[in-house]
């Protein structure tokens, strides 16, 4: 069953005043599904348009049957009304709020229930010790956990991942890897998973999507792509 089904258009200028074009459609089951591609290739685009930070110029965006985008009805759900989970690559935690004060920001719950829901993702990325600290107080590891415990306290319908493991070293990132898989593996929601990383689309990628240039240039499981791409997986 696809839980997720894409397919948008979009024009527009890139920094070198290039004009870019992302044409894709798509669909994705459940698991992690990973968008692999070099770097200007869309895979950022795509995933700030189904998050609703960004505006296609037409086509459609559903999760499990809703509809959050259509330019033919004019519909266009606000960000916070998706249920979406989004780790961005510089994190973007508030630095002038503590880690359970940033975890808790995007969970929309009654006042009784929240204090436990935040407790919970503190727990399960192992930084309830850290509560408190703000973010200049903690590390660059500390930082990426709670980056994921606040896309994933609010137990979202679909989490993105941007490149969020493009700045820790490998023993960091393996720590973090294990305890997202372990909460996936719990909770069983979507993941759209960008990287460029060939390694950490081995580690991730039920399925992957081979982006280049604004398009889909293969789909499928590990073994078909390293069949469309030999030497993909070496």
């Amino acid at each position: 069953m696809n839980v997720v089904d894409v397919r948008i258009r979009k024009t527009f200028a890139t920094a070198r005043r290039r004009t870019f074009s992302l044409d894709v459609e798509f669909s994705v089951p459940a698991g992690v599904t990973v968008i692999f591609g070099p770097s200007g290739s869309g895979k950022t685009t795509i995933l700030q348009c189904i998050a609703g930070l960004d505006a296609p110029d037409s086509g459609q965006i559903s999760i499990v049957g809703e509809k959050f985008y259509d330019s033919s009805q004019k519909l266009d759900q606000p960000a916070y009304a998706r249920r979406v989970g989004y780790v961005f690559q510089d994190l973007a935690l508030f630095p002038h709020m503590s880690v359970a004060r940033n975890v808790g920001f995007g969970v929309r719950v009654n006042r009784t229930e929240k204090p436990r829901l935040v407790h919970n993702a503190l727990e399960k990325f192992q930084i309830a010790a850290l509560a408190q600290h703000r973010p200049a107080e903690i590390s660059g590891g500390e930082k990426q956990r709670v980056a994921l415990a606040r896309a994933l306290a609010c137990h979202p319908r679909l989490l993105l991942l941007d490149e969020p493991f493009s700045a820790l070293d490998d023993e960091l990132k393996h720590g973090i890897i294990a305890d997202l898989k372990r909460w996936l593996h719990e909770n069983a929601i979507p993941v759209l998973f960008v990287t460029h990383n060939r390694a950490e689309a081995r580690i991730f990628a039920d399925r992957v999507l081979l982006l280049k240039d604004g398009k889909i240039a293969g789909e499928g499981n590990i073994q078909e792509i390293a069949a469309l791409q030999p030497g993909w997986v070496a």
